[in-house]
């Protein structure tokens, strides 16, 4: 279980990393999920600091006044919640890791698995969903198939 402490020691750890990459494209958005320990005044301390009004968080609306929200009832919305997430859980637990350095492993061979043609067909779904989100008007079509 992951305490709001723990999430922000994590956060820092992304930017550290974002600074390092400066020569990278910058974020447009941080978006993150609606887990309880996300949705803390410290967190979203945090996140207006580093972030300001290029956030997406349920409940960040009301703490920070800015206009956008976390869209409703879409906790699938992003490639890493609707294709990621499982693709790598599937690869990595069907190895069975015992040891924190093997899960470690399991995780960059599966991520290096996946191929560049892969991701590429994950992103029409990516805006599929999105003009969903947009035709529904921010409501719930987790029951369409994509």
């Amino acid at each position: 279980m992951i305490s709001s402490e723990r999430y922000i020691t994590i956060l820092e750890q992304f930017i550290s990393t974002k600074l390092a990459l400066e020569d990278r494209p910058g974020i447009e958005w941080f978006m993150q999920d609606v887990a309880q320990p996300h949705r803390t005044e410290k967190v979203f301390r945090f996140l207006d600091e580093y972030f300001g009004k290029i956030v997406i968080a349920s409940d960040y609306l009301k703490f920070t006044g800015t206009e956008m929200d976390w869209p409703p009832y879409s906790p699938d919305l992003t490639p890493c919640d609707y294709f990621l997430w499982g693709a790598l859980k599937d690869t990595v637990y069907g190895k069975q890791p015992s040891l924190l350095d093997e899960l470690e492993s399991a995780i960059c061979v599966a991520c290096n698995s996946i191929s560049v043609e892969t991701l590429k067909d994950v992103m029409p779904n990516f805006i599929l969903r999105l003009r969903h989100l947009i035709f529904s008007n921010g409501e719930h079509f987790e029951n369409i198939v994509f």
